[in-house]
């Protein structure tokens, strides 16, 4: 199982503590939400949102020990870049696991492209590579009732983000 690829992974590999990408469009956004609990969903061994931003940040990822408890539901659900690393058969699961978190949104965005990456076993990195359009139309699948929002990308067409709205009720 591709879970226990990452965990071999992370064992040979030290975690590069920096500040998270995403952290800025994270804090904006937390703000105009009125967010304020926050999942970094597939944080990886660094926890990076977590050690830097302000925010109150819980991290989870079932390959990190440390980080594999089960999380509560929290106001946003941040997850950057982990569904392309999700194997195909487990990706609807993954899916609804992630929403079952979400109180008022998550924000997700996933990489469109093959990755020259390698997992210790020679498997590939991404294993679910599949074009923005599908992204958008499984995730939308995904919130109905509800909205999403897709959010401008640094690399159009190599890369799908977008914010999904709990529908008010």
């Amino acid at each position: 199982m591709h879970l226990d690829r990452y965990q071999a992974h992370y064992a040979q590999h030290s975690a590069r503590e920096r500040p998270h990408r995403w952290q800025g469009i994270v804090e904006r956004l937390s703000g105009e939400l009125g967010a304020i609990s926050v999942l970094d969903y597939g944080c990886g061994p660094a926890a990076n949102l977590a050690r830097f931003s302000a925010l109150h940040v819980t991290s989870y990822d079932p390959a990190v020990p440390e980080y594999a408890p089960e999380p509560a539901p929290v106001d946003l659900v941040v997850c950057m870049h982990v569904l392309e690393h999700v194997e195909p058969e487990y990706l609807d699961a993954t899916l609804l696991h992630l929403w079952r978190l979400v109180r008022i949104a998550a924000l997700v965005t996933v990489s469109c492209q093959v990755s020259t990456k390698l997992l210790p076993d020679g498997s590939p990195w991404h294993c679910c590579v599949k074009p923005p359009a599908w992204w958008e139309a499984t995730l939308t699948a995904l919130v109905i009732p509800g909205t999403l929002e897709p959010l401008p990308v640094e690399r159009p067409g190599l890369e799908y983000g977008c914010l999904l709205r709990r529908a008010r009720a």
